[in-house]
């Protein structure tokens, strides 16, 4: 067995001495205590800094919004709540929750939405819908573009096509009397206006998570959970085109052995989506709520779509789901250390799992890179089990940002140690009235510079 067979094997059974990439975090429930998550809503941006969310499931309080500078550790808060920040009614309205959408940089401005906090059903008609927004690094000012779609959520894929002044947006309902007889919804903004216009209603599903602008001003999506389809709006031709059973059969790494089953049963789609090559081509990834592949993949809109030429497998990188990330001429991920285990679990839903034997989160979360550059044969690094400056190690991570320089940015749940604020998870009750749990973890952001990994 070569080399590169090895160090294969070994990322994805989860075998070798354990190594440790330690991180400095900084603890979020501080700022606001109910903060209970994070999904996606992180960017490395052109200043140098993290702009990044924090989320929360509540009737008294909403998410927030930061900012990290590596190179100082400053840490500011750019909004504390943003129902505060859209001047949404607390008495008739449930806050907004999260940034739970990618974060888009233009000239120095940042585009992202926010997201309902409450899922209980009979406060989702409370919802005043979700908000697009845009933040001015330099001049430090927020504008708000107003809600999309009243009672609509954004959820959660947002994209700028900046020649032609256009913000997307996909709008999705959670309202029961909204779903029982609409859908998910294409919509564009004008940057100049605020007009927002609705491109029409696209596969029944659960929205999705990234667009791909390409160069020619072309957004492609799929629907989350939706069937194997992907969707092309072509503002020349103001339509939207639909491509069925577009994906690749979805395989597992490391040798490409058919999935059985995946969480997101037969549907496919991508999960997570970065545009390369001025918009040329796009990478994207599948993972287990995104059909079960377990490859990294490029997508070529200018090859055939129909016989599958339009998608190029650039190398099995294991499973994945939303935190993934493209910084310089890698693309960084979080998975546990042991592939084969990951397969149909989700993290996310066993974040309260008590410590193991050595006071660490049992999900052992790793993080791993490939290379893009194929004289470098795609090499590998797993960076280490993630912890932090005190020892504490991640239950979910699902929000991750990376840069040319090495530096790695991630946000989302830690088991916290004594005399931490823990996170007070709002509890609601219809007949009793609400009340506070205090969790047995907390919300942190966290920040590490990899550079020695990349040089040895």
């Amino acid at each position: 067995m070569g080399l590169a067979a090895i160090i294969m094997v070994a990322l994805f059974t989860g075998s070798g001495k354990e190594k440790f990439c330690t991180t400095y975090s900084i603890a979020l429930n501080k700022v606001g205590p109910t903060y209970d998550g994070q999904w996606q809503g992180i960017t490395a941006a052109s200043d140098g800094a993290c702009y990044f969310g924090s989320s929360s499931h509540s009737l008294e309080h909403g998410g927030g919004f930061f900012r990290f500078d590596p190179k100082t550790k400053q840490f500011d808060v750019l909004t504390e709540d943003f129902t505060k920040l859209v001047g949404d009614d607390i008495t008739k309205n449930t806050p907004q929750g999260k940034c739970h959408s990618p974060i888009i940089e233009i000239e120095g401005t940042l585009y992202l939405s926010t997201h309902l906090a409450a899922y209980w059903e009979d406060v989702l008609d409370k919802y005043a819908g979700s908000y697009i927004l845009s933040y001015n690094m330099a001049e430090k000012k927020w504008h708000n573009y107003g809600v999309v779609k009243p009672r609509f959520s954004t959820y959660s894929a947002v994209e700028v096509d900046a020649k032609r002044g256009k913000i997307y947006a996909m709008i999705v309902p959670f309202a029961p009397q909204d779903k029982a007889v609409d859908g998910n919804h294409l919509f564009q903004i004008d940057m100049k206006t605020g007009e927002k216009r609705d491109l029409g209603r696209v596969s029944d599903g659960r929205g999705n998570f990234w667009f791909y602008l390409d160069n020619t001003g072309k957004l492609w999506f799929p629907i989350w959970y939706g069937k194997n389809r992907l969707h092309c709006y072509d503002p020349e031709t103001d339509k939207i085109a639909t491509y069925e059973n577009a994906f690749p059969e979805p395989k597992l790494a490391p040798n490409g052995k058919p999935v059985k089953k995946a969480m997101s049963g037969d549907a496919i789609s991508w999960t997570w989506a970065k545009a390369i090559d001025g918009g040329k081509r796009c990478l994207f990834t599948m993972g287990d709520d995104g059909g079960g592949d377990e490859r990294l993949w490029i997508f070529d809109p200018s090859k055939d779509i129909g016989s599958k030429a339009a998608f190029i497998p650039v190398c099995y990188i294991g499973n994945t789901f939303l935190s993934v990330a493209l910084g310089g001429d890698r693309v960084y991920y979080v998975q546990m250390n042991d592939n084969k285990a990951s397969r149909n679990y989700d993290c996310e839903s066993y974040r309260e799992l008590p410590p193991d034997k050595n006071g660490y989160q049992p999900h052992n979360l790793h993080l791993r890179s490939v290379a893009l550059d194929p004289k470098a044969k795609n090499r590998f690094i797993d960076h280490g089990r993630i912890i932090d400056q005190d020892g504490r190690t991640p239950a979910y991570i699902a929000s991750l940002a990376a840069d040319a320089n090495g530096n790695i940015f991630m946000d989302g749940s830690w088991l916290i140690k004594p005399g931490d604020q823990p996170t007070l998870q709002f509890q609601y009750k219809a007949k009793d009235g609400k009340e506070y749990k205090t969790l047995n973890r907390g919300e942190f952001f966290a920040w590490i510079n990899v550079s020695n990994d990349l040089n040895k």
